[in-house]
C-alpha cells in the first residue's frame, strides 16, 4: 500500500441556488510513496487546488478514496476534521497566514498550542526547527518586521512542527522573489531529503523542476506525469516546460 492513496476521485459542485453544476475532478487517481516530493500543474482551473483542498480534508469528494498512511480521510467526520489535519497534516500557503499579533516563535508553536501542549514544554521544539530552516535570529520579530521569504519559511516551520505525515503546499513560491524562492526550494529540498513527503501545486516551472516527480492536470483529470530520476533540475525544467507547451496547445507528449 502507498502512504497517500486517491482513487477515482470526482468532485462535483452545486451552485448556489442549485442551477448548474460544476464538474471540478473528473477521475483522478494516483499514488505518492512515503519520503516523495510530489508537484501537480496545470492551468487556472483545471481541478489543482480542488484535488489539494481534498486530500487535506478541507472538502468531500462526490465519489473515490483518498488514504493517507492507512486513514481514509471520508471516514473522518466533520466534527474530527479539524484535529485530523493538525495533528496530520502540514501547511504552506502562498500568502504565509501568520498572525501578526504573534511573534514568528509564538506563530510556530501554534500548532502544538492548540493540540494542548505547554509553550514552556515545546520551545526547544521552535527553536530546532528554526535552525533548520535558517531563522532561529528571527523568533522574537513579529511578521510585519521580516521579509516575504523570511515570513514563507517561518510558514514552513510552523509545518513542521508537528512532524506532519504530508506537508501540502499551495503555491508556496507565488508571493516570493527569484532569492526568496530559490531559498524556499533549497529548504523543501533538505526537508524532503530528510524524509518528510510533500505535496506541492504550483505554477512555477522552477519550482516543480524541484520535485522528485510531476503530475499535469487538465479538465479534472491526471493527463500526464513526469519522473525526475537522474535529471539535474535544469533537465527536468525542460522537460516540464515542453509537456506544459503541450498541455496547452493540445499537442502529443512523447
Amino acid at each position: 500500500m502507498s502512504y497517500l492513496e486517491v482513487q477515482n476521485l470526482k468532485k462535483i459542485y452545486t451552485t448556489r441556488f442549485g442551477g448548474n453544476k460544476v464538474q471540478a475532478l473528473t477521475n483522478v487517481s494516483f499514488n505518492v510513496e512515503q519520503g516523495e516530493f510530489v508537484a501537480i500543474m496545470g492551468e487556472s482551473g483545471s481541478g489543482k487546488t480542488t484535488l489539494l483542498n481534498l486530500v487535506a480534508a478541507l472538502d468531500k469528494a462526490t465519489e473515490g478514496s483518498i488514504v493517507l498512511d492507512g486513514t481514509d480521510l471520508a471516514a473522518i467526520g466533520d466534527s474530527k476534521a479539524a484535529s485530523f489535519r493538525r495533528d496530520n497534516l502540514g501547511f504552506v500557503f502562498q500568502e504565509f497566514n501568520l498572525l501578526d499579533t504573534f511573534t514568528v516563535e509564538d506563530n510556530i508553536l501554534l500548532p502544538l498550542v492548540l493540540q494542548g501542549k505547554k509553550a514552556s514544554d515545546i520551545k526547544p521544539k521552535a527553536k530546532e526547527v528554526a535552525n533548520r530552516l535558517g531563522i532561529a535570529d528571527l523568533l522574537g520579530k513579529y511578521p510585519f518586521e521580516i521579509s516575504g521569504g523570511q515570513k514563507q519559511r517561518a510558514a514552513c516551520a510552523r509545518a513542521l512542527i508537528t512532524d506532519p505525515k504530508i506537508i501540502l503546499a499551495d503555491e508556496p513560491t507565488g508571493a516570493l522573489d527569484s532569492r526568496s524562492s530559490d531559498e524556499l526550494l533549497n529548504q523543501f529540498a533538505s526537508i524532503n531529503a530528510q524524509g518528510q513527503t510533500i505535496l506541492m501545486v504550483t505554477h512555477s516551472v522552477k519550482a516543480a523542476s524541484r520535485a522528485s516527480r510531476v503530475l499535469f492536470i487538465k479538465d479534472g483529470v491526471i493527463f500526464h506525469q513526469l519522473y525526475k530520476g537522474e535529471s539535474s533540475d535544469t533537465a527536468f525544467y525542460q522537460k516540464i516546460s515542453d509537456t506544459l507547451t503541450m498541455l496547452t496547445t493540445g499537442g502529443d507528449i512523447a
